[in-house]
C-alpha cells in the first residue's frame, strides 16, 4: 500500500516525466539565431547600401536598431521592384540575397 508521501513522490515523478522543459531553451535558441541572422543582414545592408545612402540626402542609414522596422520597405525595394541596390558594383550576390531573406523570414516567426 502506498503511503501519502510515496503517492506524492509518484505524482512528482510522473509530472516531471511529462513536463516539457525544452520550450524555454528553444525560445532562447530562436532569439540567438534571429540575432545572428540580423547581424548577417546588417553586414549586407552596411556594405551594399549604407555607403550610397550616406551620400544622398534624405536617405535612411540602416542600423541594427532601425533595420527591423524597415524590413518591409527593404523587401519591396530589393526583391519586388529590384530597384535597390543601385549600380552594377552594388549588385547582391545570391548569398547576400539569401542572408537578407533569412533575416526577413526570422521576423515573421513567433
Amino acid at each position: 500500500m502506498l503511503t501519502p508521501v510515496k503517492s506524492f513522490l509518484w505524482v512528482v515523478v510522473i509530472a516531471y516525466t511529462f513536463t516539457d522543459f525544452s520550450s524555454k531553451k528553444d525560445s532562447e535558441t530562436t532569439i540567438g539565431q534571429s540575432q545572428i541572422l540580423q547581424k548577417e543582414a546588417f553586414y549586407v545592408l552596411n556594405t551594399k547600401c549604407n555607403f550610397c545612402h550616406e551620400e544622398k540626402r534624405n536617405r535612411t542609414i540602416f542600423t541594427l536598431e532601425n533595420m527591423n522596422t524597415l524590413a518591409k520597405t527593404i523587401e519591396y525595394q530589393v526583391f519586388t521592384t529590384r530597384k535597390m541596390p543601385k549600380g552594377r558594383k552594388n549588385k547582391l550576390s545570391s548569398l547576400e540575397e539569401e542572408k537578407l531573406k533569412n533575416w526577413m523570414n526570422s521576423l515573421h516567426t513567433p
